[in-house]
């Protein structure tokens, strides 16, 4: 077991509004092999999901380190930043995939370009634990339940669900999640939960949080 996961990390670029449509033309000028760009698919995804934002996709041939990949940057205010990479053959990337095609990017087109107009690029750590997740009193009341629970019987013993409860509202309190998946995750991978309990309560966190928003704002 490890406390730390490998999930897919976030990248953003930001910098002054009134050089973002150069910082555009750069980094579609900087796609060149193994990088390409197809501007008539961007429009035809941003025309399909009725955004005004700008979408440029970015494609990456394969080769003995990366797989072929598809990278999305996505338009925001200030900048862009990147939703989604997908494989180009069939099935789907690994953490480690991801990332590298993330860093190939960075290090080949964004970085280069991003400092020339005053841009700044910011990714989240590929390693993480729920302190990356949660504020510290959130985190501190989920390893009391996990450490204290009856890994056989989840969150049904009457202290279990207490702890279990304490951790639900510090965590609304707190105002950020891990979101379900990432959850699960954490409590299978390096907390021991067998992987039937870590998605049962990894789905009742995310209902929880539901019902306890709804609950503050009626």
């Amino acid at each position: 077991m490890t406390e730390k996961l490998e999930v897919f990390q976030d990248m953003t670029i930001r910098g002054p509004t009134p050089n973002k449509p150069a910082l555009r033309a750069a980094l579609v000028a900087a796609a060149v092999d193994p990088w390409s760009i197809d501007l008539e698919r961007s429009a035809a995804v941003a025309r399909d999901a009725v955004t005004s934002d700008d979408v440029v996709l970015f494609r990456r041939d394969a080769d003995q380190d990366h797989p072929g990949a598809g990278l999305t940057l996505w338009g925001t205010q200030d900048g862009y930043y990147v939703p989604n990479i997908i494989p180009l053959e069939m099935g789907s990337l690994s953490f480690t995939q991801y990332n590298a095609v993330l860093m190939d990017f960075i290090t080949r087109i964004a970085a280069p370009v991003a400092t020339k107009f005053g841009f700044t690029i910011s990714t989240t750590e590929p390693l993480q634990t729920i302190d990356d997740w949660l504020t510290p009193d959130a985190a501190l009341k989920l390893r009391r339940f996990s450490g204290a629970a009856n890994k056989s019987s989840g969150a049904s013993h009457p202290m279990d669900q207490r702890r279990w409860f304490d951790f639900l509202v510090a965590a609304h309190r707190g105002g950020n999640s891990p979101g379900p998946d990432r959850l699960a995750r954490w409590l299978h991978e390096a907390e021991g939960w067998d992987e039937d309990s870590a998605h049962n309560l990894a789905g009742d966190f995310e209902s929880s949080m539901a019902l306890l928003a709804y609950y503050q704002e009626h």
